[in-house]
């Protein structure tokens, strides 16, 4: 049996984590894009240059542990590591953010409330 036919599990996974990590330098580029007034050029500049280095980074990291060989399941490993990172991204972050949104508010509110008191 051949020596890349043995280590595709463990490149799939590899690639996978890759796709991870784009999801994650997308939430980064996006977090720098709402820090420099998140208006629609900002947007497509950050965008754009995650798509960059999130391909740069799949080539790499393909070329290394592949030897360069670009299947099908590369791709799908890839998008299915970057679809779950989205995913629970936006979970994550959604209900980090109310949570800390609501708690904000409501120590905000008793504040006021112990100001309007005295």
């Amino acid at each position: 049996m051949l020596y890349p036919t043995l280590s595709q599990p463990l490149v799939f996974l590899v690639i996978a984590l890759t796709g991870l990590m784009s999801g994650a330098l997308f939430d980064l580029f996006g977090f720098l894009a709402l820090a420099s007034g998140n208006d629609k050029h900002s947007k497509i500049f950050f965008d754009f240059l995650a798509t960059i280095f999130s391909f740069v980074l799949l080539f790499l990291v393909n070329l290394q542990v592949n030897y360069g060989q670009f299947r099908l399941f590369v791709l799908l490993a890839f998008f299915l590591g970057f679809v779950l990172q989205r995913f629970l991204s936006k979970i994550l972050w959604t209900k980090c953010v109310k949570k800390w949104y609501n708690s904000f508010k409501e120590i905000r509110l008793a504040r006021k409330k112990l100001k309007k008191e005295k």
